[in-house]
Parts: C-alpha cells; structure tokens; sequence
C-alpha cells in the first residue's frame, strides 16, 4: 500500500522523532511520561531502522530526533540509529538528563564518538527536580565537553509557578556560554498534574487568546508505546490526535494521514480560540480559562472524549 502513496504539496512535517524507550534513570515528580528505572515500554530497534531507511528516500524529512525517558539508557543502540540517520543525510538530535557524566574523560570519549557518528546537537535536561537524581558536576561535564569538542547543545530548565532557577544558573556558571538556555514552564500533565496543584502552574495565557496557535514544530513523534503523534508537545499525549500505530503503518502513510487529517490541518492553520469557542458551546464541557501555554489548551481541547464533538464541524471541509 505504501508504495502507492503520493503525498501532493508541500509536507508540514520534516522532522521525525523516535521517543526511543519510557525507562529512565530518574523518577522525577514533573515528568510529562511519568518515566522511571522500572518502566518498561520502548520501541522496536528493527522497526525503527525501517522507519529511518523509508525516511532517507523522504527530502522533506530533514531532521531525525531520538527522545526518551533516557535513551542513553540503551547507549549501543542509540549510537547506531545516530550513525544510520547521519548516513541517510539527515541531521541528528537526542537528549539526555546526564545521569552517565560523573567522570569527564568518559564523558569526552561519548560525545566525541556520537559526534563522528553524526550527532549534530544534543539536548539535556536539568531542574531542581533532575537535581534530585543527577549531579551538578554531571551537567557541568557535559557542557564542558560539548563545548570543547564543538557540539551544540541547549539546556532545558522547567520550573513552577514562583520558583526561582537563579541558583541552579549560578551552579552551572561558566559552563552555559556556549549553550542554549531555554526557561520552561512546567505543563499539567504526566506526573506534574498528579503531584502539583493547578494553582502551582503558570497560566500564562487566556484560554480565548488570539495568540494561541499550535506549535507543532514541524515534528511528527513515534511514542514508546508505539503511538504516532503530530507534534512533539508533552501535552500531546493526554489527547485523541494519534494518527496510528507504529508497528502497522509505514512512515509513508503516517505522513500521508497526518497531512491530510481534516481536524490535523486546521489546527495547523487556524486560531485555537476558533475551537475553543466551539467547544464552549456544549453545555456539559468544561474548560480553563487560563493555560499556560497552546499546548495545555490543545490537551483540553483535543481529550479523548471530546474528538468525537468535532465530526459534525469537519464533515464538510475539505484539504486543499
């Protein structure tokens, strides 16, 4: 069937993420995937490699993604997916919360192999909540490292209503010149909306915003469980917008479902107070009026039980 497939116009999607295993070293209380040492869903290696040959032939695929839990947890097989992706000419990203950086010479020999193995960026992860499980002087090692051998690298901090990341700055000092800093509002989702208040979050944004639009990112996400996601926000996992399994679809028709989903295409392209409106309208529904960001919207918005509300809306529109 997929040899079949002719995807028209312009794809929306070129970057393709591989949320390689929910395991991870951490248990920490905000985690958007609830992720631990004793969890055990992860990805068919096999069935990924398939998914990276299919996307080598793909121009518009431009950027291939290895997420977690932790995936330097299955180290062996995170350096050859780096090398097979590297060698089917895309640029390579993955992340890390360090837990493996304690001795810096160990740390160089990491970096500079998945470096000549192609990786082209690396993301970490640290917070007051990493901080329970993971060394300072690990993330210290790291941004060390990458900046010595010439890696980028962002640092994603993600923090509560009112709390200060002054000091957690401050412990990485000179090491942050050469990284990318993102400050991250924590999401109510996963862990965090278990362990933490709504009152905790920072809602940011009203609900009817007009500057709430989705920001997908271009990313199209294979979840551990083998759920094919259209973007690569943590909220997405509390919604109904899956576009299929994993281990049924080809990347071909993952990508031809995605571009042409009625509901899918309009989310890209309108104003998500154009559906939040329209959800408002049914009596028994109710929503926030403030979020902290599209992406908790759109997990409201987008809940399981509520994608059925949106076939009357669609039933008509057609993709151009």
């Amino acid at each position: 069937m997929s040899q079949n497939i002719k995807i028209k116009g312009k794809n929306p999607y070129d970057v393709l993420a591989f949320t390689l295993t929910q395991k991870c070293s951490a248990q920490c209380e905000i985690c958007c995937f609830e992720s631990s040492p004793t969890c055990t869903m992860s990805l068919d290696i096999n069935r990924v490699r398939e998914y990276i040959n299919s996307a080598s032939k793909l121009d518009y695929i431009k950027t291939i993604a290895f997420t977690g839990g932790e995936p330097f947890l299955i180290y062996n097989d995170l350096r050859e997916l780096i090398k097979l992706a590297s060698l089917s000419g895309k640029r390579v990203t993955t992340i890390t919360n360090g837990y493996w950086a304690s001795n810096y010479d160990l740390v160089i020999t990491k970096i500079k192999e998945l470096k000549e193995r192609g990786l082209n960026h690396l993301s970490i992860s640290y917070d007051s909540y990493h901080s329970e499980y993971i060394d300072v002087n690990n993330i210290r090692n790291i941004l060390k490292a990458t900046m010595q051998l010439g890696l980028p690298t962002s640092l994603a901090i993600v923090k509560l209503k009112d709390e200060k990341v002054s000091e957690i700055i401050d412990s990485l000092d000179d090491c942050l010149y050469a990284t990318n800093l993102e400050i991250v509002p924590c999401l109510p989702v996963g862990a965090a909306k278990k362990n933490f208040k709504p009152h905790q979050f920072e809602k940011i944004y009203e609900s009817n915003s007009q500057k709430l639009r989705c920001t997908y990112n271009g990313m199209l996400v294979v979840l551990y469980d083998g759920r094919i996601l259209q973007c690569c926000s943590q909220a997405v996992v509390d919604t109904g917008l899956c576009i299929g399994d994993f281990n049924e679809l080809s990347l071909e028709e993952a990508l031809f479902k995605v571009k042409n989903n009625k509901l899918l295409y309009a989310l890209r392209n309108s104003e998500m107070r154009c559906f939040y409106e329209y959800i408002k309208n049914f009596e028994d529904i109710e929503l926030p009026d403030r979020v902290v960001n599209p992406c908790e919207l759109c997990a409201h918005l987008f809940s399981p039980k509520l994608i059925s509300r949106y076939k009357q809306l669609f039933d008509n529109h057609e993709i151009s």
